[in-house]
This record gives structure tokens, C-alpha cells and sequence, in this order.
């Protein structure tokens, strides 16, 4: 069986509840990606970064993440860069307001070579199906 983590970024708590949600279904293990600086409290100056250990206990990595501008939040970027995800299954899953995923899957691939990615979940749009589609996308991975 395949080990699958949750590493989820949240502003509001809608990805954190997802996230808890979805791991609580799955079994997988969640891991709270946080900014180094607490994110101020204007949505427009919000930068920071995450790094997790022992990343080589996975095989799936499920990334969460609220869409900023109609693409990921550059802490999710930095997550990518910093963390060794060679040869990981990423399956990246955004919620949001109004926009969808935006370019979020262009600019994670970009920072993220040698990770192979899975579409991106657009879980705003599923409402009550989310975490059985992600669940599914785990077990097809």
C-alpha cells in the first residue's frame, strides 16, 4: 500500500477542514504547511515558506491549497522548491472563491522537475463529491 501524505496550506480553515476531512477518509497523514513569519493580516502581503522531513516515508503527496490571484500561494511554490520530491506522485487539490485553478498547475510543475503531477483537483467545484474524487485520484496513483 501506497503512504500518502496531506501537506496543506490554509488562510481560512475551508483547506484545513478539507484536508482533515480527506485524511480522515484515506488514512493519509497531514502535515500543516505554515509560513516561517506569521502572514499579515492584509491578503496582499503574504509571502513565506515550509519544509517537512522524512519526506522519504511517501509515495503520494496531496498538496492543498486556497487559489491566490489564479494561481498557488507562493508558500505552496517555496514547499515544492525546498522539499525533495523526486520521483513522488504530487496531486495537487485548490479550493477557491471564484476563480479556479488559475495557473497553479503551470507554476508548481515549473519549480517541481522530478515529481510526477496529477491534474489538478478544482475541490471548490465537487462541493460534496471533494474528498471522494481525491480519494479516488489517491487510490488510482
Amino acid at each position: 500500500m501506497k503512504k500518502t501524505l496531506i501537506a496543506y496550506f490554509t488562510r481560512t480553515g475551508i483547506t484545513k477542514k478539507l484536508a482533515e476531512d480527506t485524511a480522515k477518509q484515506t488514512g493519509a497523514d497531514l502535515f500543516a504547511i505554515e509560513p516561517v513569519k506569521e502572514y499579515s493580516s492584509s491578503y496582499l502581503i503574504c509571502v513565506g515558506q515550509a519544509k517537512l522531513e522524512n519526506l522519504q516515508n511517501y509515495d503520494i503527496i496531496v498538496v492543498m491549497f486556497p487559489i491566490w490571484w489564479f494561481t498557488c500561494p507562493n508558500i505552496i511554490l517555496t514547499f515544492l522548491e525546498e522539499n525533495d520530491l523526486s520521483g513522488k506522485t504530487v496531486i495537487p487539490v485548490c479550493t477557491y472563491g471564484s476563480s479556479g485553478k488559475g495557473s497553479s498547475e503551470k507554476a508548481m510543475t515549473a519549480v517541481c522537475k522530478d515529481a510526477s503531477f496529477r491534474p489538478c483537483i478544482e475541490a471548490t467545484g465537487l462541493k460534496d463529491k471533494a474528498v471522494a474524487v481525491i480519494a479516488a485520484a489517491i487510490d488510482e496513483a
